[in-house]
């Protein structure tokens, strides 16, 4: 369909709300209860949100303690128990946090890549914001990439406590979080009254996999008291094991075709794919703490260590068919009778019905195959086309066949078929040791000390390998899913057995990407609180905080290669075309053996029938077996391929000077915050609460890095010679080389120098929050802040590789030199580099919350929440001039990239609803809900369009594939006008269950698609998850959770004209992941 994103949503939403309705009317009579758990704990800084020890004991007591937690809170805070996160197949603290108003998530495995749709989230947004500070126990903590903050799927929610989602700020809470603070917190032995012991044990079933995989996770604790004081000790275990599928149907760019098959707009996809992920998650989880209370209880101390070991492995096999190549295009690029590329035109194929469309011009039914032209220039005969390609039987496997030809009828060719395997595999690790101590110097004194040391390492290792064949492909687009077939090709003669001989198939690329990154930090904090204790002034709360952070990201680019081609006539690859050629022939060293397999692929959600197609060996993969098709190992290859760690120009190990990011990052922070009022500070009769404070921060980043000089010119450039005219075209008397000047020649040297980048920043934070206790059971409040984020650390790459750009014959090009009479005397080359920026100053918003908040019942709340963001030295793309001096000679150079540009706003509503009916007569009173719905609107943010992924120099906005193109967008990535959740709960005697459904509107994924270049849009969608328990004592609980009950698919649009031009959205991908199921126990002693 062809709509515009006002079109989008509608009907699902009445949908969406029908399925809403009656997930709770089933919620209503399907029976819930959990074990015990923990209320949260004290953060070490003694947040004031924190309450006093209370023991839940069940669904119950965790939503009264989340209750009792935003009531009493200094700011505008929402609280998830752990019980609330063991009531979901919640197989990450991302999934348990999309439940939180306000909190949205991202399933594509990278937000620029919306190819690969992950079963589990990757990314959390707060209040449509990216810029999320992640803590934990209300410490720093960060995964070792591009990004800032923690990679959200490395941490087990086993281990957690609770999560605290801040959405303002106090003076005393660390700064860095603009969009809010998410504080992951895990228990200490204190939290319980005595020993603890518990044992919990899962197995995991996908209904796409198929694949059955075990859970389990334990807890001990314990405590003592001597006569040297009470001691304690928490070890807290987890292990998952979750293998997941996804399939993917996908169409490539979308093709725009003006008054080709008809009047008006037609729109044909470049590329059709089935794409089936297997995904494997392995996580290990410990969390160890130790605490000592004096005898007198004046001194506490805690140490602890938490760590997170997380292995993802995805393994997939994709057919992609190809009508035409769109790479290198304007994203405003069109097909028209006559017009650029019109060879490029896919035709139907001889015999076959012409092409349909719908009303809106979106490509409907047909065959497709390519016009054969020049383009594809495969000789003239059948003799020389021998030398490309052969089959099984010695003869041409490429027909040429051209339409000045006269013996040919039919100048078309079947497309290219992509037979592709990948393997990706990332490992995180993420460490952190700290130790805690708090001392009450007298009654009215008291004091925080704080230390803690993080560790963190992510390496990657992903690599493709592309087996490309031919077809006449059919696309049926007029049902629900598109379906593709494809039958024998037009013009090609394929050995026999067509798609299942690997005798018809050729090695067309590889591809390889390496990450081995790591970071460490060490951090100090102090604060002192002294009470005041009068009726309107509380206590003063002062600290010191100083933190040094080293991270080094080393970042390859996306390695590909070509090895064979279609198009490389006289290349004498026809002795190494076919991939089971495994005997040597000439410069070739044979293909080893056992390098493919034949798979099935489609059926079931694809439709149709499930074919056999010649892939790359998936273990072979995994195992660096595409390393084999190395230049070096098989003496061939057209782009010379060579493996990551085998490329000329590496330094660094595996990695080249562009592929290097040294950020350190040293911050100190000062606070002081009067906290105020109370039972007895009234105005007007209302009893008054809040705090008023300040904080200040100095940043200070040092990238290390380097610049590369331009290229020398080549002795053909720097040669002068007289132009040949042209008659009736200006020309210049003589060649570039006749006007380039010393000095431009000893600045074009090559080489470079290293460089050291260091910027220092600093921000005043101020903040004032204030609570009206209305009446006992109304709350106003109001929060006022200013906040602030730091770049992604990918952003603040030191790296500038500068290209100069000269003027061709064209006598009137600017960048000449003229003297008397208009002759020529000189030339400007132009110098540009695209890079990122080591001096980006933090991004600061002024945040506005007014909240009114009715609480009702031990388990019963009302609230509604207003909210108002403006941002100032928000980070966009851009450009500034650099003066570089080389040789003795300074030029300046045009840097586009990341920078910082004006502010902008943000606001919206958030309500939140929840209650157990305990009114109702007998079972009844068992019953319960939680609603919420949150309203946020975008005003005039714009998109960075940046990758802070930092293979290669680049800071640019656009793909290569869209000619360095973009179109506009009216949307903040990730963000939904519209969200709501809606749970049905059961509590009563040994049974609890719940159901809970999470809705969002239509949203903009990425501005910027990394293969489709151009904007992508997910559809509105919503995902069912529900558990039953029953305890069977009070030791023992069994349970059954589901996710994903709906088995809801997921539908992307792509954008194809600008957002001032209607912002047309066409089809672009269907997508479905399992449904899972879990069957565990709970053993609690």
């Amino acid at each position: 369909m062809k709509t515009s994103r006002k079109g989008m949503t509608p009907g699902l939403r009445n949908s969406a709300s029908m399925v809403i309705l009656a997930a709770a009317a089933a919620a209503a009579f399907v029976p819930s209860t959990a074990l015990a758990q923990d209320a949260p704990a004290q953060d070490p800084s003694e947040d004031a949100t924190q309450v006093d020890e209370v023991i839940v004991t069940g669904t119950r007591r965790a939503l009264e303690t989340s209750q009792e937690l935003r009531r009493n809170a200094d700011t505008v805070v929402d609280t998830i128990t752990a019980t609330d996160i063991g009531a979901f197949p919640d197989k990450s603290v991302a999934e348990a946090l999309q439940r939180v108003p306000g909190v949205t998530v991202n399933r594509f495995a990278a937000s620029d890549d919306t190819s690969h749709f992950g079963a589990e989230p990757s990314g959390v947004l707060v209040r449509g914001l990216q810029q999320v500070r992640s803590e934990y126990n209300g410490r720093d903590t960060f995964s070792a990439n591009s990004s800032r903050g923690l990679s959200w799927g490395d941490i087990s929610p086993e281990l957690m406590q609770g999560v605290d989602t801040y959405k303002n700020q106090t003076a005393e809470l660390i700064e860095g979080g603009i969009a809010g603070t998410i504080n992951l917190r895990t228990r200490v032995p204190f939290d319980s009254p005595g020993r603890l012991m518990q044992l919990s044990a899962n197995v995991n079933y996908g209904d796409i996999s198929k694949e059955y995989t075990p859970e389990a996770s334990a807890i001990f604790s314990d405590r003592w008291v001597t006569d040297m004081g009470e001691f304690g000790f928490l070890a807290n275990i987890a292990y998952s094991d979750v293998t997941t599928n996804s399939q993917t149907i996908q169409y490539g760019r979308m093709g725009i075709f003006e008054g080709v098959f008809g009047p008006g707009t037609q729109y044909i996809p470049s590329s059709v794919g089935y794409r089936d992920t297997e995904y494997q998650r392995q996580r290990n989880g410990l969390a160890f703490a130790a605490q000592w209370e004096s005898t007198d209880g004046k001194l506490m101390a805690t140490a602890q260590y938490n760590r997170s070991d997380f292995t993802n492995q995805w393994r997939e096999r994709g057919v992609i068919g190809y009508n035409a190549d769109m790479f290198a295009l304007p994203t405003d690029f069109s097909y028209s009778p006559g017009g650029p590329r019109a060879q490029w035109i896919p035709v139907p194929a001889q015999g076959t019905p012409g092409f349909t469309f719908d009303s809106d011009g979106n490509f409907q039914n047909g065959t497709l195959v390519i016009q054969q032209t020049d383009t594809f220039w495969w000789g003239a005969s059948d003799a020389e086309a021998t030398q490309i390609a052969v089959n099984d039987q010695g003869q041409n496997m490429l027909v040429p066949c051209y339409a000045w030809q006269g013996t040919c009828t039919n100048p078309t060719r079947g497309g290219d078929i992509n037979a592709v395997t990948r393997y990706n595999e990332t490992n995180n690790l993420t460490e952190d040791a700290a130790v805690n101590l708090r001392w009450a110097i007298s009654d009215r004194l008291r004091a925080n000390f704080d230390a803690q040391f993080i560790h963190s390492e992510v390496d990657n290792y992903d690599i493709e390998v592309g087996q490309y064949s031919f077809g006449n492909m059919t696309l049926d687009a007029s049902g629900d899913r598109p379906v593709m077939t494809f039958s024998a090709p037009t013009n090609i003669r394929q050995s026999a057995g067509g798609l299942s001989n690997a005798n018809n198939y050729r090695y067309n690329h590889a591809m390889d990407h390496l990450e081995d990154s790591e970071g460490d930090e060490v951090a100090l904090r102090a604060d002192l609180e002294y009470d005041i204790d009068t009726n309107w002034l509380n206590s003063l709360r002062v600290g010191v905080r100083y933190a040094d952070r080293e991270q080094a990201v080393k970042y390859s680019g996306y390695n590909w290669g070509n090895i064979t081609n279609n198009w490389n006539l006289g290349s004498g690859q026809a002795a190494y075309w076919n991939i089971d050629r495994t005997a040597p022939n000439g410069a070739f060293n044979g293909y080893p053996t056992g390098l493919y397999e034949t798979r099935e692929l489609g059926g079931g959600f694809f439709g149709g029938g499930a074919n056999p197609y010649v892939f790359f060996d998936m273990d072979r993969l995994a195992a660096h077996g595409a390393d084999l098709l190395s230049y070096d190992n098989i003496g061939v290859g057209q782009d010379q391929w060579r493996p990551i760690c085998d490329r000329p120009g590496e330094v660094d190990g595996c990695f080249r000077a562009n592929e290097l990011n040294d950020v350190e990052e040293e911050t100190q922070a000062a606070y002081a915050m009067l906290r105020f009022g109370g039972d007895n500070a009234l105005l007007g009769g209302t009893p008054v609460s809040g705090n008023i404070g300040f904080r200040y921060v100095e940043t200070e980043n040092t990238s290390t890095g380097s610049l590369s000089y331009p290229v020398p010119f080549s002795p053909g450039t720097l040669a002068c010679n007289p132009v040949p005219p042209i008659p009736g075209v200006p020309s210049t008397p003589g060649s570039i080389g006749c006007y380039l000047s010393a000095d431009d020649i000893a600045f074009n040297s090559g080489g470079g120098l290293l460089s050291t980048a260091e910027s220092k920043h600093r921000n005043w934070l101020p903040s004032f929050n204030i609570k009206f206790d209305i009446r006992e059971d109304w709350v106003l409040r109001f929060a006022a802040s200013r906040a602030m984020a730091r770049p992604d650390i990918g952003l603040l790459k030191n790296y500038i590789e500068i290209s100069t750009s000269l003027p061709g014959t064209d006598p009137t090009d600017p960048r000449y030199v003229t003297g008397g009479g208009g002759v020529i005397t000189g030339v400007n080359p132009t110098y540009t580099a695209n890079a990122y920026n080591p001096y980006l100053e933090p991004t600061t918003a002024d945040q506005f919350d007014l909240a009114l908040e009715h609480y009702f019942a031990e388990v019963g709340s009302l609230t509604f929440t207003a909210f108002y963001k403006t941002f100032d030295n928000y980070i966009q793309y851009g450009s500034y001039d650099l003066d570089v001096t080389n040789n003795g000679v300074t030029r300046t150079v045009r840097v586009r990239g990341p920078m910082n540009g004006d502010g902008a706003k943000i606001r919206g509503i958030e309500v939140a609803y929840q209650r157990f009916f305990d009114f109702l007569p007998g079972p009844w009173a068992g019953l319960g809900m939680q609603a919420n719905y949150t309203y946020i609107d975008n005003q005039g943010i714009t998109n960075t369009n940046l990758k802070v992924a930092s293979g290669g120099a680049d800071g640019q906005t656009a793909q290569p594939g869209s000619a360095g193109t973009v179109l506009t967008v009216d949307k903040l990535e990730g963000l939904s006008d519209h969200q709501y959740n809606l749970v049905g709960m059961y509590e009563w005697g040994p049974w609890a269950a719940r159901l809970a459904y999470n809705w969002r509107s239509d949203y903009l994924v990425t501005a910027v698609d990394c293969c489709v270049y151009l904007p992508i849009w997910q559809e509105a969608a919503g995902f069912l998850d529900g558990s039953i328990r029953y305890a069977v004592n009070d030791r023992l609980e069994l349970s059954l959770q589901g996710s994903n009950l709906l088995n809801t698919e997921t539908r992307l649009f792509q954008q194809v004209n600008n957002a001032s031009e209607g912002g047309t959205l066409t089809p672009n991908a269907w997508l479905q992941s399992d449904r899972r199921l879990v069957f565990g126990f709970r053993f609690r002693y």
